[in-house]
């Protein structure tokens, strides 16, 4: 799908850890035929000891997650800039999310700044996909695929990131957070949707976007 805006469209994809962000990326970077960006994760050396001492290896594990997303950001922005179409299975401001779940309020008042500082100027998405589903769900999800970091995972801790999910994405403070270009905000209860296997959900969930797109110009 090409683009008529000059700058290109950058859509990315959010929600709790499980609730399949990466699977549904995969999917629209094959039927956008666009430049997928995808987190890294498995490579942050401190994330193994986080889910055993989060108190102990919050600041490390997430200052790592920011500066390597900040620097990604800074390599897609020329690629944006040229009218091409960037899927990304996650937004900047989860870092927001999980720093102020982990952190504790001194930490994170000082990583807030720190935030705010390099994330003025870098591209900001067009269109958010927020994918959510009951904990149950994300539990299942964690577990069949089986990352080895994962596999002691708090029930109480994926439940507590749903809750900050639908606060930073409540209509209340999408304008704190992202500021007058608020994006377009598409919510989606995945809990019963199977975009992997279900071409009916693969085609229920392409069309949202598409209307989203032609309600930015473009075609």
């Amino acid at each position: 799908m090409k683009n008529t805006n000059k700058k290109g469209l950058f859509i990315s994809i959010e929600g709790p850890i499980g609730v399949g962000k990466t699977t549904l990326a995969t999917i629209l970077n094959s039927h956008f035929n666009s430049f997928l960006l995808r987190e890294i994760v498995e490579e942050n050396p401190f994330l193994s000891q986080f889910y055993t001492n989060i108190k102990e290896y919050a600041l490390q594990t997430e200052t790592f997650f920011f500066f390597n997303r900040i620097k990604q950001l800074e390599d897609v922005e020329k690629t944006i800039k040229k009218g091409n179409m960037i899927i990304s299975d996650y937004n900047i401001i989860k870092n927001l999310i999980f720093a102020g779940l982990t952190l504790n309020k001194k930490q994170f008042h000082k990583y807030k700044q720190v935030y705010d500082i390099f994330v003025n100027g870098l591209p900001q998405s067009d269109i958010i996909i927020l994918l959510n589903s009951n904990t149950d769900n994300l539990m299942k999800r964690i577990a069949l695929r089986d990352r080895s970091f994962e596999r002691q995972m708090d029930r109480n801790y994926i439940d507590t990131l749903r809750e900050e999910y639908e606060y930073y994405f409540d209509e209340r403070s999408l304008k704190h957070y992202f500021g007058e270009k608020t994006p377009i905000i598409i919510k989606v209860d995945n809990t019963d949707l199977d975009f992997l296997n279900s071409e009916k959900d693969r085609k229920w969930i392409i069309k949202k976007i598409e209307n989203a797109i032609k309600d930015l110009g473009g075609k």
